[in-house]
């Protein structure tokens, strides 16, 4: 059996989902490639901490949906490391840690469409981690 490449997703992919609906949103289909049993999604606890909050304070009716994802998540505990890394450093503080709990758990993508926070670390590889929009996961070749 090949080993499923490990997808981890930014509070805001999650939240994009919800909000949208499975059929609106594009980035639903980083689920239904689970379901082929090519990739894992992983969160983190303040990835669903984060989410939860924003759902339930601009969209209480997405909460159900976003449960699901959840359920169909790897959670993973929070790390907060200090990588050393100029970029990462720059980052707001739940930022920082949501990416770096991606990288200490060796997820092989780290999906995230804050472009405001995150666009100089695009495409970059952090150890095993690269970073990527959504857009650009889904164009990927599997």
């Amino acid at each position: 059996m090949e080993k499923k490449i490990k997808v981890f997703l930014d509070s805001n992919v999650l939240f994009s989902i919800a909000y949208s609906g499975k059929e609106k949103s594009r980035s639903y289909l980083i689920y239904e490639i689970q379901g082929m049993d090519i990739i894992q999604v992983c969160i983190s606890k303040l990835v669903c901490e984060e989410t939860l909050s924003n759902i339930r304070r601009k969209i209480p009716a997405s909460e159900s949906l976003l449960k699901e994802l959840i359920e169909k998540s790897k959670i993973l505990g929070d790390i907060a490391a200090d990588l050393k890394h100029g970029e990462i450093r720059k980052l707001p503080q739940n930022d920082r840690i949501i990416l770096t709990t991606a990288i200490y758990h060796k997820a092989n993508i780290f999906v995230t469409g804050n472009e405001k926070d995150f666009k100089k670390l695009y495409h970059k590889k952090i150890f095993n981690t690269i970073v990527l929009r959504p857009i650009d996961f889904l164009n990927m070749s599997y």
